[in-house]
């Protein structure tokens, strides 16, 4: 990577990654709580609520969230099941495939995993490949719409976000409230935006954004930054949009 494109990086991600981009991110839902387990609810449902057009899916977490915060916020609403008997139609369209009874699947889950366990971290060894752990994550919530089957080619964009706001530290953006994961572990989460910016700047030459587009993007991302390479998602997001 030349020394232009290396700058030029920098700079957008310095520029993106602000307190100013978490109005306009589905990130601002877990922004709203203090409490970890609040955070890690509402951000592992905003990430999977996360595609398609944002404007409409904001709009779609707000909803879910008034619900929520009406039940003694995400992580009552789960762990006390407080879903069951949610006065929904579960049959009814929630937002694009899903319905309603996908988000109710997916609060069940979340209550049996917070019955086993403190946190979804729980999943991640440390020391481990983190593609083990996105596998036993993506076992757990197998059938659950909108979650990859384990070891799918899929890029897996929103698990990867996940996983960057509860794994990068010392971000006005992302938490770090997971230490079992390092950041130089990550992959970039892998979107339209993000791809397109990474072909045009020559970080990969593949046709697909799969998983193996992301992992080559994240590899030539760490030549900049070995320790964080998944801060590129900022740079690369902000050279698209602008």
């Amino acid at each position: 990577m030349d020394e232009r494109l290396k700058r030029e990086l920098a700079e957008a991600a310095a520029e993106c990654e602000n307190v100013h981009f978490i109005g306009s991110d589905p990130v601002q839902f877990p922004h709203r709580y203090t409490d970890r387990h609040d955070i890690e609810v509402s951000a592992f449902i905003s990430a999977w609520m996360a595609y398609g057009s944002r404007r409409v899916f904001l709009k779609v977490l707000e909803k879910l969230h008034t619900v929520m915060d009406g039940c003694g916020g995400p992580y009552a609403f789960v762990r006390k099941r407080r879903f069951i008997g949610l006065d929904v139609d579960a049959d009814s369209c929630l937002y694009r495939f899903y319905k309603w009874a996908d988000f109710l699947k997916l609060c069940d889950r979340l209550s049996k995993a917070y019955g086993e366990m403190d946190s979804l971290e729980s999943f991640f060894i440390p020391g481990h490949q983190l593609s083990e752990g996105v596998e036993r994550l993506c076992r757990f919530f197998d059938g659950v719409q909108g979650i990859p089957v384990a070891g799918s080619t899929s890029s897996n964009k929103r698990f990867y976000m996940f996983l960057r706001w509860m794994v990068r530290r010392n971000s006005p953006v992302d938490f770090g409230i997971w230490t079992s994961v390092k950041p130089s572990q990550l992959i970039i989460p892998l979107d339209t935006h993000v791809f397109q910016a990474a072909v045009r700047y020559g970080l990969t030459s593949r046709r697909n954004a799969d998983l193996k587009t992301a992992r080559e993007i994240t590899a030539r991302m760490a030549e900049l930054w070995p320790d964080d390479p998944a801060r590129a998602d900022f740079a690369l997001y902000g050279m698209e949009v602008s």
